[in-house]
């Protein structure tokens, strides 16, 4: 049940990112039918789950020197290369438009789950 409210907290995190990024004119849209977007945030979830660490790592020293920055930019690429790829109705036109999107998501997601989680575990105990 857990991994199923996280997945939908994630694509409602995906669809607000994609729709605040359109309406501020950045490049961005989103999908109309909400099957690309549950489809599209699990994808992202294995990319960041199975491609993120191996990147992080091999940027590793480079993320020393560049205070983080190194790791913002990897990010930013990700994002961008994993709605390149698909071919779903996503839109991202540039570097700028996947560096806001990996930002807010990574917020939106962030705030959601602390919102939505953090009650559920404050429930069991």
């Amino acid at each position: 049940m857990r991994f199923v409210l996280k997945w939908v907290l994630f694509a409602v995190a995906l669809y607000l990112t994609f729709w605040s990024g359109q309406r501020l004119g950045l490049g961005m849209a989103p999908s109309s039918h909400w099957q690309d977007v549950a489809v599209m945030s699990l994808l992202l979830g294995l990319v960041n789950a199975l491609v993120r660490p191996l990147v992080r790592l091999v940027l590793l020293p480079l993320n020393c020197l560049t205070l983080g920055i190194a790791g913002l930019i990897a990010n930013a690429l990700l994002f961008w290369l994993v709605f390149a790829i698909a071919p779903f109705g996503f839109r991202v036109d540039n570097f700028w438009a996947a560096l806001y999107g990996s930002v807010v998501l990574g917020i939106v997601h962030g705030l959601l789950s602390g919102l939505f989680l953090e009650e559920e575990h404050r429930e069991r105990q």
